[in-house]
């Protein structure tokens, strides 16, 4: 290899850094607004715990109605990035959809405040521990 690719590679790989290095700021924002609005939840502030939650929380009959069986539930969480270590049950596959909805609405709200087109493709995946 020439001394030009390796010159030309190099660039590339500046930035391609660079790049990372801005959505992960971008990212380490969105992660940011969110832990804030939820501590203004708990103390009380701004944001109340209606504003964070679906008027209902989700439960097996609203699963059953959108989705049609368990296995087609699960696929869904699948493909909405929901994982679980196990076969989940109604309960568990209900209470992930219901947080997964509430963190969307959430980050979205946020997008929709401060657009950074440099964001379209990321995804992010979130363990709840």
């Amino acid at each position: 290899m020439g001394r030009k690719r390796i010159t030309q590679l190099l660039d590339q790989l500046q930035a391609n850094h660079e790049a990372d290095l801005q959505n992960a700021a971008a990212i380490f924002t969105v992660a940011q607004v969110a832990v804030s609005q939820l501590e203004q939840q708990t103390t009380g502030d701004s944001v109340g715990i209606a504003a964070l939650s679906p008027a209902t929380p989700l439960n097996k009959e609203e699963l059953r109605q959108r989705y049609g069986s368990h296995h087609a539930c699960r696929n869904a969480a699948k493909q909405k990035g929901i994982h679980f270590q196990k076969t989940p049950t109604w309960e568990q596959l209900a209470a992930a959809f219901t947080y997964f909805e509430v963190c969307e609405k959430l980050i979205q709200d946020y997008l929709k405040l401060h657009p950074n087109p440099g964001l379209r493709g990321v995804s992010m995946q979130f363990r709840m521990d």
